[in-house]
């Protein structure tokens, strides 16, 4: 009987070592795979910052772009509008000398205007009368 109990502490100190070892095999693998999972975790959240970073300076520049293309065009437009002020007060001022200087010409050629307005509106006029 005391070969038979000897067997049995050596087979349940035997298990025993198996559990140990097999736990000891667990803990190194889950830990390595903890490592891997913390490793890429790093490296994602690192090529996260470095995307927003790469977009935030693109941000900056398309900013900066629209900035000096707006300057340009604003400038531009402040350019063209003061050119056609200056020019339409130089219309003005050449019809009205123009009208001093030819008074019945320029009633005359003001109602033929008028007529050929008054022709062409009652002539669309006409027109949709006509449909309805």
């Amino acid at each position: 009987m005391a070969d038979f109990k000897s067997e049995i502490e050596d087979g349940v100190e035997k298990a025993r070592e198996a559990v140990e070892d097999g736990v000891d095999s667990a803990r190194r693998r889950f830990q390595k795979l903890g490592d891997e999972a913390q490793d890429r975790y790093k490296k994602v959240s690192a090529d996260v910052r470095k995307g927003a970073e790469r977009a935030s300076s693109e941000i900056r520049r398309g900013a900066e772009r629209a900035r000096e293309t707006y300057g340009e065009v604003s400038e531009n437009a402040q350019k063209t509008y003061e050119r056609v002020r200056s020019e339409a007060g130089n219309l003005s001022r050449e019809v009205s000398l123009y009208v001093r200087d030819n008074p019945a010409k320029s009633v005359l050629i003001a109602a033929g205007a008028g007529f050929l307005l008054g022709l062409v509106a009652r002539g669309r006029r006409g027109r949709y009368d006509d449909e309805e």
